[in-house]
């Protein structure tokens, strides 16, 4: 037992180390992929061009905003280190959520099974440096949920109550402006703990409790107006999306996404996942009877409901749904992972001392070796070559003179390490396309004020068969990059045109 309490003890101080340096890793990189890169020329623009986008895209400013401050505060320029690493901060305040906040409410034993299944579930490792919202959104929507708790646990005659409500209408706000699935999420959370409050007959909390509703509800109400014009958009215009409605296997990417990554799936560990879930639900449900304690299953409705709120949106109204707009409430997943392997744990120790821990080596084993394979993955793209190939292609071919054609926006990003060359989009630009010196390109006239070469650069498998007309093309590099094969061709002007 003695020795049990010390390991216990250790991993609580040594788990959020761990995590640092395993995600800390995958940070230092200046690797970035489409959507990374959309997230670094945003920050790049001008506060009122940055705003104007957000406006008229998906989603609110909030976390362009803290990007920008953070970028700036790293140098800028086309280093993008500094991004992954607001990226990692927020996940590391999620982790110590996890060692002093879950203690707190649920005890130590529950706060390492919660940081510990944190850090091996691979969707972690996928996120943590990832410049976009959602460890922002993870980190705000677990510590609602946390406060709540601890907001339903405490007296409402203690006078430290009121800091808890202040707490948890803050974070709630952070959250509704992070993403749209977050807001959703928190909205469902909320009603779900209205519902708590009533059935417990905690009717004192009730009045706090719709302030607090209130104040997020008209903080948030001068973005919820832009909200409701980006669905009616979405809905008018987005008839690509409403004629690919979602399948069966739509529900694997999410599952993809889930237990591994979408773009690298491995399929061993997306299976290995969906049954650690099942093993530690079951464990969990056992749990909560037990101890006549719900809380786990109030966050994991909140998390369930969100999916299904998406996947009917998809359906009903506009395919718009991916399995990681789910990730900001997959703090409650883990608690309720958490208090699943406790209560494994309490089976293995009924009775006679076991020699062999079963269920904690038939739990932790696959657990580890989903994390071992992900990680190892996520390590090979963010360290793999591809960028340096680029960069020397540009640095030995390349002159301020030239410009890059592509035929979409996916092959074009990476002139995001080269904002200062030119840039054309074949045929049409999105007016949300942040990306600097970028036009579309309708006419071939366009070009003649361009100097220098004329470069296009698509995925492995095309060609650029559009400007056949004007010009021959040579290929020049073909490479791969992160999830991507590219290829770079030179065009060369046809003569005898005028």
């Amino acid at each position: 037992m003695m020795n049990k309490i010390k390991i216990q003890r250790f991993l609580w101080h040594f788990l959020p180390v761990a995590a640092l340096v395993l995600w800390g890793a995958l940070c230092i990189t200046n690797q970035l992929w489409y959507d990374e890169a959309y997230s670094a020329s945003m920050v790049a623009l001008p506060w009122k061009r940055l705003i104007y986008i957000t406006a008229v895209d998906d989603h609110s400013p909030f976390y362009y905003v803290l990007l920008k401050l953070f970028y700036h505060l790293f140098g800028g320029g086309t280093h993008f280190y500094g991004l992954k690493l607001m990226s990692l901060l927020f996940m590391m305040g999620y982790m110590l959520l996890g060692k002093y906040y879950v203690k707190k409410l649920f005890g130590e034993e529950i706060s390492v099974w919660f940081m510990l299944f944190s850090l091996l579930m691979p969707i972690m490792s996928v996120q943590a440096g990832n410049v976009r919202m959602y460890a922002l959104a993870l980190f705000c929507l677990t510590l609602t949920g946390l406060s709540a708790y601890d907001i339903f646990l405490t007296d409402p005659q203690n006078g430290g109550i009121r800091k808890k409500w202040i707490i948890f209408c803050v974070a709630s706000i952070c959250t509704v402006y992070c993403h749209t699935f977050a807001l959703i999420q928190t909205f469902l959370f909320y009603l779900l703990f209205l519902g708590a409050l009533l059935y417990s007959g905690q009717k004192k909390k009730l009045k706090p409790f719709f302030i607090s509703g209130i104040v997020v509800s008209v903080v948030f109400s001068p973005w919820l107006l832009v909200t409701l014009r980006q669905m009616l958009l979405r809905m008018r215009y987005d008839a690509g999306s409403v004629t690919e409605r979602p399948t069966i296997y739509s529900f694997m990417d999410y599952c993809k996404e889930w237990f591994s990554a979408l773009e690298t799936p491995i399929g061993l560990v997306v299976f290995l996942g969906m049954g650690l879930l099942v093993v530690l639900g079951y464990y969990a449900v056992d749990w909560m009877k037990s101890r006549r304690n719900y809380a786990p299953a109030v966050g994991m409705l909140a998390l369930g409901l969100t999916v299904l709120s998406g996947v009917l949106i998809s359906v009903f109204i506009n395919n718009c749904f991916l399995g990681r707009y789910a990730f900001p409430g997959f703090g409650f997943l883990m608690l309720f992972y958490a208090v699943g392997m406790s209560r494994a744990c309490a089976q293995d120790d009924i009775g006679a001392v076991r020699k062999f821990p079963i269920r904690r080596v038939c739990i932790l084993v696959p657990a580890l070796l989903c994390f071992v394979l992900q990680y190892r993955s996520e390590l090979s793209l963010e360290y793999d070559n591809g960028l340096a190939v680029y960069e020397e292609f540009v640095a030995q071919e390349v002159t301020e003179k030239d410009a890059f054609i592509g035929p979409y926006t996916h092959t074009i990003f990476l002139n995001v390490y080269h904002p200062q060359l030119q840039y054309f989009l074949y045929g049409y630009k999105l007016y949300s396309l942040p990306f600097a010196n970028t036009e579309a390109l309708t006419d071939f006239s366009q070009l003649e004020s361009i100097q220098g070469n004329l470069w296009y650069i698509c995925f492995a498998g095309n060609e650029p068969d559009q400007m056949a007309e004007r010009y021959d093309y040579e290929e020049a590099l073909s490479f791969h990059y992160m999830y991507y094969d590219f290829v770079i061709y030179r065009l060369i002007p046809k003569t005898g045109l005028s």
